[in-house]
């Protein structure tokens, strides 16, 4: 089961409803689809838990399912609330937060008319001008998180590589669904973007955990040996990038 899908035009909001799961009361909107074949469950960082059923169902369906699940729910739901506000606006504007290796930038759109599209960090402010395209912010932002990816990545890596005694080949940023990492057995490491949205001692992690590989091209005890050796806190950020994958990839969506 996955934490989000795909909005489904044809569900109808037909209630609302809270749950006790594991001693913590939990909110829930209840949605149906005539076409569903039975009862899922939906977690989206804008609006929490939401429960599809089919044209038929029983109350008594929905909270069973919702126990089976509740560590799954409890899992992928944030930690203070059921709900939380959007992340964004369909397009983000003046004023929205971003998240850049950690701490918090606020986005400062110029409004004045340029032909060039460009964004630029100036402290705690992200100011960018659109250029004379509608639309363009999103596109902006991922093209600046890429850019500031290819340095800052380049940077960790070459820091930790001489430290660990190791030398990679290259450096290819991508924006993988699945993947933060990987490593290629030609010394070829591959690093998501989207990392730059998480506090930097997760970003350490990821890039050391991918400079083991050109060691151990696996993750048998001495690879987490040796990841532990430059990493000692390595379990708590493998977890926390698990606890938080969802939320990174709604954040670098720039969009509802």
């Amino acid at each position: 089961m996955i934490a989000a899908i795909k909005r489904n035009r044809r569900l109808t909001l037909i209630g609302e409803g809270e749950v006790d799961l594991m001693g913590r009361p939990v909110g829930y909107r209840l949605k149906q689809s005539q076409r569903a074949r039975g009862i899922r469950l939906e977690i989206r960082s804008e609006t929490g838990l939401t429960v599809v059923v089919p044209g038929r169902y029983t109350q008594r369906q929905v909270l069973d399912i919702l126990r089976q699940k509740s560590r799954w729910i409890l899992r992928h739901l944030p930690s203070d609330a059921p709900l939380q506000l959007p992340l964004f606006t369909p397009e983000p504007g003046q004023g929205d937060k971003l998240y850049f290796m950690g701490r918090q930038i606020e986005i400062n759109v110029s409004t004045a008319k340029s032909a060039v599209s460009s964004a630029v960090l100036d402290g705690n402010k992200l100011l960018i001008s659109a250029g004379s395209r509608n639309g363009a912010i999103p596109a902006i932002l991922e093209r600046w998180y890429r850019q500031q990816a290819t340095t800052v990545f380049a940077q960790k890596a070459a820091g930790f590589q001489e430290a660990m005694g190791l030398h990679y080949n290259s450096i290819l940023i991508r924006g993988q669904k699945t993947r933060w990492g990987s490593c290629s057995p030609a010394g070829n490491l591959t690093l998501n973007w989207k990392l730059l949205m998480a506090p930097e001692e997760i970003i350490d992690y990821v890039v050391i955990h991918e400079l083991t590989h050109l060691r151990h091209m696996n993750h048998s005890k001495k690879f987490w040996d040796m990841v532990e050796q430059y990493c000692p806190n390595w379990r708590k950020y493998r977890k926390w990038l698990v606890t938080h994958e969802d939320e990174l990839k709604a954040r670098a969506s720039f969009k509802l």
